[in-house]
């Protein structure tokens, strides 16, 4: 009993301590956020067309002769050397045509010493026999003889050198249908495909492997027959890549099409002047053509300009979070906007935004309408 009574005063004392104690402030951290300021620019200021990046070369490489591939001994991505062995075929029958070939060489060149022997003793014979003949010591007969004699050996010489010379065709031919079968790399680069296995029978010509050089990539763009008048070979563009979106790279033209080769755009190849090492084939760009050389004309709108990685896309379309201020901090407001042509600078906001508006440019994820945050300066 005397237990019972002093729990329940110690029990009243805890609660009492507890009611006079202040429950600690929580305070709200705010977010900070990075954001950009919308702006006008002339719509014609800029043109932008879209590209896809490709190697400067590329090639297919085949073999000139056909065979059995026994060795295959590159993958794809895989970086070769100048002069590196791709693939070989089974050159044993082009190994044995050479053989018989410098064979037949050998035999020609033993032919052609035994004619040379043989013309020389000729010669001899009827340069003899013709002095005397001169000087009435031999007959008619005797040195008409030593004369067919010689010619024969002239005959048999001129017959023997012709053989040599072919044989010695045939083993040059031998000699490089062997040296055929070895695929080698024309210049350093990238494997980017592999058509074929080990083992595969492959006629001659047929592609074996892609190679592409992995220095100064290019990117082809058709520009379409109401602009390419104004593109000029060494001009300068910028290139935007999606992968690398907080780049910007110079690029110059190399080549500009005459014809549109019967599509609806004109092809053009520019080379980009510094490239980065994450940039492969294949890859989309955005190629802006600025008319900064040009005064605008009377015709020319300024148009609402917003950064590209201000925009966010969503079930019901494009949207901005546009920060305005509330106080110390801002407040955010997610707008939605019509967005047009992608304008070099950012896209144009035809719907939702005015100039000088302060728009969120990351961790659009994590923002929320309504969501108070203070700007990152």
């Amino acid at each position: 009993m005397k237990y019972s009574v002093y729990a329940s005063l110690v029990a009243l004392l805890f609660l009492g301590s507890c009611g006079t104690e202040e429950a600690p402030e929580i305070k709200e951290s705010i977010r900070p956020v990075r954001f950009a300021k919308v702006t006008k620019s002339l719509a014609s200021s800029v043109n932008t067309f879209s590209g896809i990046t490709q190697s400067s070369k590329e090639v297919n490489l085949s073999f000139k002769v056909s065979g059995t591939v026994n060795r295959l001994n590159v993958k794809v991505g895989d970086r070769v050397r100048k002069g590196q062995v791709i693939a070989s075929l089974d050159a044993v029958d082009y190994s044995l045509e050479y053989d018989r070939a410098l064979a037949n060489e050998k035999n020609a060149e033993t032919q052609i010493k035994s004619a040379q022997t043989q013309r020389v003793t000729t010669k001899s014979t009827f340069e003899r026999i013709e002095k005397l003949y001169e000087n009435n010591s031999v007959p008619l007969s005797e040195y008409e003889q030593a004369k067919a004699s010689y010619e024969a050996a002239e005959s048999q010489y001129e017959a023997a050198q012709a053989q040599l010379v072919a044989a010695s065709k045939q083993v040059e031919g031998a000699r490089n249908q062997v040296s055929y079968a070895r695929l080698t790399a024309p210049f350093s680069g990238v494997v980017t495909k592999v058509m074929v296995e080990e083992n595969e029978l492959v006629p001659s010509g047929n592609p074996i492997a892609e190679l592409s050089t992995d220095s100064r990539p290019e990117v082809r763009v058709g520009v379409p027959e109401t602009y390419i008048s104004k593109v000029r070979k060494n001009q300068t563009v910028e290139i935007i890549f999606s992968i690398l979106p907080d780049k910007k790279f110079k690029g110059t033209i190399s080549e500009v099409a005459f014809s549109s080769g019967g599509t609806s755009t004109y092809p053009i190849t520019i080379q980009i002047d510094q490239p980065s090492p994450d940039i492969r084939p294949g890859m989309a760009a955005s190629v802006i053509f600025s008319a900064t050389n040009q005064s605008p004309s009377k015709t020319d709108v300024a148009v609402v300009i917003a950064p590209p990685k201000a925009i966010g896309e969503g079930v019901d379309g494009n949207f901005v979070f546009v920060l305005q201020k509330e106080g110390e901090y801002h407040k955010v407001k997610k707008t939605k906007v019509e967005i047009g042509n992608f304008l070099g600078s950012g896209f144009e906001v035809k719907k939702g935004l005015s100039e000088g508006d302060l728009v969120a440019t990351a961790g659009l994820n994590s923002l929320l309408d309504g969501m108070q945050v203070k700007l990152m300066r």
